[in-house]
């Protein structure tokens, strides 16, 4: 949130210092970038990328592995007591990076596709040509693959741990994600473009939660909500009353969570994404609102405007401001008004 000592900013303030009470696994220079095993060290950089100092698994320490087995050791030491854990793996950042045996495991299952970069810097330390080891192939990529399945068993790991401590129905289980897929490594169709952008294929992620006895299993809702909402539903699904010195940005999708068929009182959704310059992704300064079906997204440096029904184009294929003009100025004054009211530069 305040840059790196590392990378020349003058504060940098740890997790602790958010509230946090234990750091267990935390970047100290930058996200992974292909450092995925022990001790992290970046090709010929001479410190690790993270504070992991020492190793507590056998063989070839992976990342994921790592932060599964210190997640369950979390719960383990505070299951007599309410604790909240947040795991947030650096699994899938590029580089892709996978364990061997996953790789070939899925390698061997489907051919990987076609590279979308001539020069890989883990294939040349592996005295590799190109990107002969497929990690960044653009589809099919056995990298991606591998690294989802390791994070898969952590979660098995967790709800396994949960059950046999006999802490799973009393646990909310909250699985996520804060970004669409990258399109150099994966598709994200039927939704349109992917990490960087705000159309869905940049903004739309997973949202999966478990919470035995209060959220009906094997239920899907098709409630819009957002990241910003977690904060004021762990407030209410735990009965704590939030800070009144704090502007809570989300609201509770508590009666959701309840019952899919509710609906939140909320009446827009709004993001703002400005750049100094495109994203090397290819997503431009811009910000979006949604209301109801409708997405609206304004690009800053052209001030164009561009207007979706998601309901009947989740592709965001007809652009329809010409056919609705009044709705296209009428998100576009609220988009801009919300600007002004929360401050944004």
């Amino acid at each position: 949130m305040t840059g790196y000592r590392h990378h020349g900013a003058k504060v940098e303030i740890r997790p602790t210092q958010h509230g946090f009470d234990e750091e267990l696994v935390c970047e100290i220079k930058s996200v992974g970038n292909g450092a995925n095993f022990f001790p992290h060290v970046f090709r010929t950089q001479l410190m690790s990328w993270l504070n992991v100092t020492e190793k507590r698994l056998p063989g070839d320490e992976y990342l994921v592995d790592r932060m599964n087995f210190e997640a369950v050791r979390f719960i383990e030491r505070h299951q007599k007591q309410p604790f909240f854990l947040y795991l947030s793996h650096y699994a899938v950042h590029t580089i892709l990076n996978g364990k061997k045996g996953l790789v070939d495991k899925y390698r061997a299952k489907h051919p990987p596709g076609k590279s979308t970069r001539d020069r890989c810097y883990l294939c040349e330390d592996a005295g590799l040509q190109g990107d002969a080891d497929n990690h960044w192939a653009q589809d099919h990529n056995p990298h991606l693959a591998a690294m989802l399945e390791s994070i898969d068993d952590g979660v098995g790991m967790i709800v396994e741990t949960l059950d046999r401590l006999k802490l799973a129905d009393n646990t909310i289980i909250v699985f996520t994600g804060d970004n669409g897929g990258e399109t150099n490594v994966t598709s994200n169709a039927p939704l349109r473009a992917g990490k960087s952008s705000l159309y869905e294929g940049g903004i739309r992620v997973p949202l999966i939660v478990r919470w035995p006895k209060v959220v009906p299993p094997s239920t899907v809702c098709h409630e819009p909500t957002s990241n910003v909402d977690f904060y004021p539903t762990l407030l209410a699904c735990c009965g704590v009353q939030p800070d009144p010195r704090q502007h809570l940005d989300g609201i509770s999708i508590l009666p959701i969570l309840k019952d899919p068929r509710a609906k939140l009182d909320r009446d827009a959704l709004y993001w703002h994404y400005p750049l100094e310059k495109p994203h090397f992704l290819g997503g431009r300064s811009s910000g979006a609102i949604r209301q109801g079906d409708w997405k609206l997204i304004e690009s800053f440096d052209t001030g164009a405007t561009e207007l979706y029904n998601l309901a009947d184009d989740p592709s965001e294929q007809h652009d329809l401001v010409r056919q609705h003009p009044q709705k296209a100025t009428g998100l576009a004054k609220r988009l801009a008004d919300w600007r002004r009211d929360v401050g944004v530069e």
